[in-house]
């Protein structure tokens, strides 16, 4: 897979982990985001990894920041992201299982070095299981095209 890998000036150094981890289980990484400290708002590199999902330049975006909360808001402004907060090998899990979820933003400020492969593997790993909840994408996307999704059924 294509990853687009990005952070804020908190994320930087679980990001840069998160890279080495992705290129050691053979996928292509490009990296977005800064490469020290220095002050940098999360939504810059949050636009770019989504833009790059959106338009299928990646096939997936990985962000870190303090609490990947707002990084999170932002990438699900960008048409077609399926973004989510990725605190641990659970909500990995699920968000790839049931939401088909294209964006992980890892809060760096609460997720340790030993944590962060395991909730990237687990996400990377876990198939989307479609059926029942690909309705539910599909309602989602009528929200995200301003469509009301209340009434929608599969056989209408």
């Amino acid at each position: 897979m294509k990853i687009f890998v990005g952070a804020d000036h908190r994320g930087v150094k679980g990001a840069l982990e998160v890279v080495e981890v992705l290129r050691s289980l053979h996928h292509q990484v490009e990296y977005v985001g800064n490469l020290d400290q220095t002050s940098v708002d999360y939504p810059d590199q949050a636009y770019l990894v989504a833009m790059a999902v959106s338009m299928g330049r990646a096939d997936r975006g990985v962000v870190l920041t303090g609490s990947g909360i707002g990084t999170c808001m932002t990438c699900n402004k960008v048409k077609g992201i399926r973004a989510v907060v990725g605190y641990d090998p659970w909500a990995a899990e699920i968000s790839r299982a049931h939401h088909n979820c294209n964006v992980l933003c890892i809060p760096a400020d609460l997720v340790g070095p030993n944590d962060l492969r395991k909730i990237v593997e687990k996400w990377l790993d876990t198939e989307f299981e479609a059926g029942r909840h690909e309705r539910r994408l599909r309602k989602m996307r009528m929200v995200e095209e301003g469509q009301d999704p209340t009434g929608y059924c599969e056989d209408s």
